[in-house]
């Protein structure tokens, strides 16, 4: 008996005994498809779903046609004889993953939507139809994943919970009921820190897509649980609970505001009710001061004092404010190898990196990059192994060996892209190997390679709700477009990403978008508009201390 195989979770795929077939017309295929679904379908229902703007006699033929061209696909005899009905025969044996998904099975059955990024042009009902089937099956996978975090929560297995957990809100990001769920779940693990970042994470969503804040229900909860983490926190370390809430939340707030390519999404930090952060140094400051009068240099000083540096020394750095932030990253760095922290050294080793990007120095680019690989030898982390391959994909770039660059930047997407399909937070990450790939093709002349990957960057933060990064993004977009010659949408791309600079008030790769926002001025001939341009990036290549920038922007000025 032959077998027809049909997958149809996630991108579709049909096998005929175990041979991948395709078809040549898009109608028929979506035909097959909605027969298979529907079991047994009248003639008249065939041509009202997908010819219904046709006459008669046109759409009967054209369903004849579509027929025929699925029999030639596939076999002779899928079909049964009836003249009325199209139903498959009984002669073969037609599987489909649809048949047999359940809410038992369907956590691991669903691998993507229904007929993923499948569609027919102009087909209106067939599209209603799709969209209908997809919010169908979709339910009943997150019942699935429902069941399975309760069994988790039988089983006291807290740590896979998060896996699920991260389904959940990348299929509904504005479901606030599962962030709610999911903090309690955390809670009741006494994982306080992952409750707290979901909901800066929810706060972040709301703001940047709907510009509304969490339900009344939502920040209750949250203050209950950080109520709940301070209570714990003073019964176990009533000295430090204070300073550690200042550093946690500043922590948060920064990475959230201020880091180029965050791991965590951006959030509102309005919602903190136990902290009004407006400046960044005089948070720092006092953090500073509340250290020197603790006179217990135990290890929990010197774990919160190596956290307080770290931070000081990225947000100096991030400001080119090089000799207060390295100061502060070696401190850092000096904390975390007696503590024998490998996180805060990979992180502090990071922030050396990030300043040779921003000051254009190699040497240094190059030798905390090794560094970073020789402590994943000793512990392999594979996110943090993602992050580094991507650094050194941007060294490689900036040293002119492009198959090597081309290599390592490559091995991070694939990393990030198997850590994306349980957390959407590694998105960015695999946006910005892409956006290194355009950087390679635009210094290799290759601007319509280097356009097409800088774009790929820009949907894939999109698609997941991610807006970090986003500056960056558009602003090497808008440069490649530059150097076509398409100088309209070229301007297009840049006022946004300038828009983009403005909302998270950051500097690092302003100055190259200033410049290329004075050229495009200057094309039009409002040369007063691209002589402020000129300044303000010639003051933040300045302040920066970025060599390549300052040189380009003194010939344009």
């Amino acid at each position: 008996m032959d077998i027809i195989s049909v997958k149809l979770f996630g991108t579709p795929s049909v096998k005929l005994n175990n041979k991948l077939i395709s078809f040549p017309y898009k109608k028929s295929e979506a035909l097959f498809y909605y027969v298979l679904i529907n079991k047994k379908v009248s003639r008249e229902e065939a041509i009202n779903m997908f010819w219904s703007e046709s006459a008669e006699k046109t759409g009967r033929k054209s369903l004849r046609d579509a027929l025929y061209k699925i029999k030639t696909s596939t076999i002779e005899n899928i079909f049964s004889n009836s003249k009325s009905v199209i139903e498959f025969s009984n002669d073969l044996k037609v599987d489909s993953d649809t048949d047999n998904i359940t809410e038992t099975n369907a956590v691991n059955l669903y691998t993507g939507n229904f007929l993923m990024n499948f569609s027919v042009k102009n087909c209106y009902d067939f599209e209603s139809w799709i969209q209908e089937k997809r919010d169908y099956y979709k339910e009943i996978y997150i019942k699935s994943v429902h069941k399975k975090i309760n069994e988790l929560i039988s089983v006291s297995d807290y740590r896979s919970i998060e896996k699920y957990g991260n389904i959940l809100i990348k299929n509904d990001p504005y479901n606030e009921k599962n962030y709610r769920y999911l903090m309690r779940v955390h809670a009741l693990s006494e994982d306080y820190n992952k409750a707290i970042k979901l909901y800066y994470e929810l706060s972040n969503v709301l703001k940047n897509d709907l510009d509304v804040e969490p339900e009344i229900k939502t920040r209750k909860l949250f203050k209950e649980i950080l109520d709940l983490k301070n209570t714990i926190n003073s019964d176990h370390n009533g000295n430090y609970t204070n300073l550690k809430s200042k550093v946690e939340n500043l922590t948060y707030y920064y990475t959230m505001y201020h880091e180029t390519y965050p791991s965590l999404s951006s959030e509102t930090i309005d919602a903190l009710s136990t902290s009004n952060i407006s400046d960044i140094e005089s948070e720092l400051k006092d953090i500073e001061k509340d250290l020197t009068v603790i006179d217990d240099l135990d290890t929990e000083y010197i774990k919160i004092k190596m956290e307080a540096s770290y931070l000081a020394g990225r947000y100096y750095i991030s400001i080119g404010e090089y000799e207060k932030g390295i100061r502060n990253i070696q401190i850092s760095i000096k904390l975390a190898h007696k503590l024998d922290n490998l996180i805060y050294l990979l992180n502090n080793h990071k922030q050396m990196i990030f300043y040779a990007i921003q000051t254009d120095n190699n040497d240094i680019m190059n030798a905390y990059i090794n560094r970073c690989l020789d402590l994943l030898e000793k512990r392999d982390i594979i996110d943090e192994r993602g992050i580094i391959l991507r650094l050194q994909g941007l060294y490689f770039i900036k040293t002119e060996n492009f198959n090597e660059a081309d290599r390592v930047l490559n091995e991070s997407i694939s990393i990030f892209s198997s850590l994306n399909k349980f957390s959407s937070k590694y998105s960015v990450n695999i946006s910005a190997s892409y956006n290194y790939l355009g950087q390679m093709n635009k210094d290799l002349g290759n601007y319509e390679e280097a356009y097409d990957y800088f774009m790929k960057a820009i949907n894939i933060c999109m698609e997941n709700s991610v807006v970090k990064g986003l500056e960056i993004f558009y602003s090497n977009a808008g440069q490649a477009l530059y150097s076509m010659g398409r100088f309209k949408e070229s301007e297009d791309l840049i006022n946004i990403s300038i828009e983009y600079f403005d909302k998270f008030n950051v500097i690092w790769g302003r100055d190259f978008t200033e410049y290329y926002k004075a050229l495009l001025e200057i094309k039009k001939g409002n040369h007063a508009e691209a002589k402020i341009h000129s300044q303000k990036a010639y003051d933040l290549a300045k302040k920066l201390n970025n060599p390549k920038s300052l040189c380009l922007i003194a010939k344009l000025m």
